[in-house]
């Protein structure tokens, strides 16, 4: 048996090959895991759908921590304290990891393919990526898989979709994850695999998300307001508590004693306290999971129709959000990423291909689509399993790695 895992930024699949084919591993009954941990005041902790079910069940007096992915790549994050424990980051991934194990319905063993991005979220410099593999290595190692390949996730989509031709093609997968995307030029077909060139950048889902909670979201929660401060004045709110608001893995660390206190300042002396409040209580109440589930929500829907709403009724919040409006934010991000993939086709020294497989959850939103469709033609997209392609693609991948040892 050969396992590729998809550990995601947002989401993450397991799937496995063997002399029946590949198929995707149900973790506790689920195809895909939220990659989340839910940390409780005594001690237990759990991964993935049970984390969240956990929050749900204990009114989120615990600590839930998101998109931990999106730190691997950072010299700054080493440790942090999660009731009176020092946790690594590679701990927190090899606890998931565990997790992993424990919800899956047979043994996994001890060597896998994991899939990577192009270029891990916030990694600037090759030293900085180099980082983020290794932490990686340690917390798969930790995890029980002592044997880890590692695979760009686009090549891993890319053998998905190999495996339904019975012909070659030159392709482009475009692979719109949660942190990055991640393109890859690469020949397929049966038996051959044959990457030209890849490419990615730190722009994706979530920085779309982001996008909606600047423009519409962190103003009903103080930006731009001001507090009294002793002294001193009437002083801005800080612009930071709305940059870690933006971004799923930074919102739970805004549960730091140091910042909780910072935050009952400003709620003392604020003078728009209704939005303060809400402020504190998204912070106090660990509302982050059903604040970006809202947001996430309002982006989908869009992908369906032109107006909709991101509703959380724990803060009594319906604010409205039309699809111009949202594209109109999110215009400087897909330039950035059409540059990545402009760059990546000519790299692979190709202007035209067969078809352009897309994959990921922001693949279905419309103006993502409708940029590949400029770009090559309606007719060249092809998309489908946004959330497990990857996973089955890896999997198949270890077949072929593992295959012979």
């Amino acid at each position: 048996m050969f396992v590729g895992i998809d550990f995601g930024t947002t989401n993450s699949a397991v799937a496995v090959a063997d002399d029946h084919g590949v198929r995707l591993v149900p973790l506790a009954g689920a195809p895909v895991w939220r990659t989340v941990l839910y940390f409780e005041p005594g001690g237990g902790l759990s991964a993935g759908a049970p984390a969240i079910a956990r929050y749900i069940e204990t009114g989120g007096e615990g600590r839930l921590v998101q998109s931990i992915k999106s730190h691997l790549a950072s010299s700054t994050f080493t440790k942090t304290s999660i009731f009176g424990r020092r946790w690594a980051l590679d701990d927190m991934i090899a606890a998931y990891l565990r997790q992993v194990r424990a919800a899956a319905p047979f043994d996994l063993g001890n060597r896998c393919v994991i899939g990577r991005p192009v270029r891990y979220w916030g990694a600037e410099t090759d030293d900085d990526d180099a980082r983020a593999v290794g932490r990686m290595r340690e917390a798969l190692a930790k995890a029980g898989f002592d044997e880890a390949i590692f695979e760009h996730e686009p090549v891993g989509a890319a053998a998905r979709y190999a495996a339904t031709l019975d012909h070659d093609e030159l392709i482009v997968v475009a692979d719109f994850g949660g942190g990055t995307t991640d393109f890859t030029v690469i020949r397929v077909g049966p038996g051959r695999n044959e990457v030209l060139a890849t490419g990615g950048l730190g722009v994706s889902g979530d920085a779309f998300d982001a996008r909606v909670i600047d423009a519409v979201v962190a103003p009903a929660l103080g930006r731009g307001t001001r507090y009294e401060v002793e002294f001193s004045g009437a002083t801005p709110v800080p612009a930071w508590l709305f940059g870690h608001l933006r971004r799923w893995h930074l919102l739970s660390f805004l549960k730091e004693d140091s910042t909780q206190r910072l935050l009952a300042r400003i709620a003392r002396g604020a003078l728009e306290p209704v939005k303060i409040e809400r402020l504190v209580r998204v912070v106090d109440e660990d509302l982050g999971l059903p604040l970006h589930h809202a947001v996430e929500g309002a982006k989908v829907a869009l992908s369906r129709a032109s107006e909709t709403h991101v509703a959380l009724d724990a803060l009594d919040l319906d604010l409205p959000v039309g699809r111009d409006e949202f594209e109109a934010w999110i215009a400087d991000d897909l330039a950035a990423i059409d540059r990545t993939l402009e760059d990546t086709l000519a790299r692979a020294g190709v202007t035209v291909v067969d078809r352009v497989f897309a994959t990921g959850g922001s693949s279905l939103v419309p103006a993502v689509r409708a940029r590949l469709a400029a770009r090559f033609g309606e007719s060249k997209l092809h998309g489908g399993e946004e959330l497990t392609s990857v996973a089955w693609g890896l999997a198949a991948c270890a077949r072929q790695r593992f295959g012979t040892s």
